[in-house]
């Protein structure tokens, strides 16, 4: 029998009457990579062997030659293999593996690595917002469980989110340009006042970058055309002219709309119409975005600008 210990698995024995007779060099003089792999880790000085699960049966064959060289057997620490929704291991072919995958997509480095520590270990605490000091602080093989963990990406995008969440207002606009750009929303050329106002704008919001394309995607359209029914039946309320007409009386008193406008254009309708609350808000929002929630007015108002509010305005249309 061959005896080792894994970190994670225990002790494990197997009997060397069901291993086969293990191939060292082929006929053309090349070592084979079990007898290459066990003088490599030796000759540098490896004394841990971290590595996926489904090296298990290869272990006692490279047991076996640390055995026969009089070297001592490093530690091993078979890790379990991540795993589908579908509780299979995760296919290039049918999921998300690469970090090219990941990055494509907008996950922040730490948000993945966060996540990924997840899977198949538990910390001490309840808390799963773990910066790199906190999991080398907490991280230990006896935590990590001995059956596969689970991918979920919703999970994953959990993470993320949080990371998203405390990034500066300028590292994020610069982070989503690339994404609003290839969708032909912005040019390169873009104000960096507006960029940074998009994404402050989506940043409570998204959970990955390329998120921004589809959330951002009505202040870019060249119509707006309302479908769902809250928002047609509050476009089409008895107040709505009184509501238009207000507001562009509003913009025609300035040459463009700024933060200060945008904060106070919604009490001054208000004033002149005598509508108020979701009668006041939710008409003006469905004009302006085809939907009754979303965003802030504010950032909405100001990221539009005058004439594209105007235009929304006369051009809106139910659906």
């Amino acid at each position: 029998d061959i005896t080792f210990n894994d970190a994670i698995k225990g002790k494990i024995t197997i009997n060397t009457k069901d291993m086969d007779d293990q191939v060292l060099i082929k006929a053309d003089g090349f070592p084979t990579y079990h007898f290459a792999v066990v003088i490599d880790d030796h000759e540098m000085g490896i004394t841990h062997i971290v590595r996926g699960d489904e090296w298990l049966p290869s272990t006692p064959k490279h047991v076996m030659l640390y055995k026969a060289f009089g070297w001592d057997v490093p530690e091993y620490v078979h890790l379990p293999t991540v795993l589908n929704k579908s509780g299979k291991k995760l296919s290039k072919r049918e999921d998300a593996v690469s970090v090219a995958d990941f990055r494509k997509m907008g996950y922040l480095p730490a948000g993945l690595i966060n996540y990924l520590a997840l899977v198949g270990w538990a910390p001490e605490t309840n808390e799963e917002i773990l910066s790199m000091d906190e999991l080398i602080k907490q991280f230990s093989f006896e935590r990590v469980s001995k059956s596969g963990g689970v991918f979920d990406q919703e999970k994953l995008d959990w993470v993320n989110a949080h990371y998203i969440k405390d990034m500066t207002i300028e590292d994020l606009a610069a982070a989503i340009k690339p994404y609003l750009v290839e969708a032909s929303y912005i040019d390169e050329n873009i104000s960096k006042e507006k960029l940074e106002l998009i994404a402050k704008t989506f940043q409570e919001s998204i959970h990955k970058f390329s998120e921004i394309v589809e959330q951002s995607e009505f202040l870019f359209v060249d119509k707006i055309v309302i479908t769902e029914e809250d928002a047609k039946e509050m476009a089409s309320g008895e107040q709505v002219p009184a509501l238009v007409e207000a507001f562009k009386a509003e913009l025609g008193e300035v040459e463009e709309v700024d933060e200060e406008f945008a904060k106070k254009v919604m009490k001054k309708i208000q004033k002149a119409t005598g509508v108020k609350g979701k009668n006041l808000y939710m008409p003006v929002r469905a004009m302006l975005t085809g939907n009754v929630h979303g965003p802030e007015l504010v950032d909405v108002i100001q990221i539009l600008g005058k004439e594209e509010i105007i235009n929304r305005l006369d051009t809106f249309e139910l659906k």
